[in-house]
């Protein structure tokens, strides 16, 4: 799903929503004691209090390929992918992608061969509270952007190679990452169970080593670049 900040939404609505499902998420204020949800047939209308990324992951759970931003800052807008200010359809489509861990599942389910497929394994790594007995108040992470996508596929082919392995879906957010918050997201579909232990209990140990990605921890009192050591 590819998240932009536009303030030009009634310009390129129409071209978007001929590529993908589209919509306008707007910043507002919410009056106490307004909050409500209304659903019909097909459509929900939520006014409510809500952190933007748990809309943005729900937008992306329910098949969303594009959503605008109006009235937000950048620096704002803190979901483990870059957002960029866009104002053409061009624009869009270079931002990077927006995913969960549920959006990743359907499209490895419906990968080609998935109708001979009946496991799927998930890694999650997300950011612990206390690392080495020190207190986490944020990772960093920062992508060599111009090999980091190239190395990410390669990596995800390699573990496809592996016997009765299907699809490999890997996706590492960037960016300030909090305590408790998801980090990286690896999911491998097989034939069998046994297809899949293997390359998922082997893919971290290929990502720390060759994916281009650095991770800066910072502490209560001090901060540092690190390896990963999960």
């Amino acid at each position: 799903m590819k998240v932009f900040i536009t303030e030009n939404w009634e310009e390129i609505s129409g071209k978007l929503s001929k590529l993908g499902k589209a919509i306008l998420v707007e910043k507002g204020d919410i009056e106490k004691g307004e909050e409500k949800i209304v659903v019909g047939r097909n459509k929900v209308s939520i006014t409510a209090e809500v952190d933007l990324k748990d809309v943005l992951e729900l937008l992306a759970n329910t098949g969303y390929e594009f959503v605008a931003l109006k009235g937000f800052e950048k620096e704002e807008v803190n979901i483990g992918v870059d957002v960029p200010v866009a104002s053409t359809v061009e624009e869009v489509l270079q931002a990077e992608d927006f995913e969960t861990i549920n959006s990743l599942l359907k499209k490895v389910k419906t990968a080609k061969g998935s109708e001979k497929c009946g496991a799927i394994g998930v890694f999650i790594g997300f950011v612990r509270k206390i690392s080495d007995g020190k207190e986490v108040l944020r990772l960093e992470y920062e992508k060599y952007e111009d090999v980091y996508y190239e190395k990410l596929k390669e990596i995800e082919d390699r573990l496809r190679s592996y016997p009765g392995v299907v699809d490999v879906k890997i996706y590492h957010k960037s960016g300030v990452i909090l305590p408790g918050e998801d980090i990286i997201y690896v999911v491998i579909m097989g034939g069998h169970r046994k297809d899949i232990w293997r390359p998922l209990e082997e893919s971290m140990e290929i990502i720390k080593k060759e994916l281009p990605i650095w991770k800066k921890e910072v502490y209560i009192d001090g901060e540092m670049w690190v390896h990963d050591k999960s």
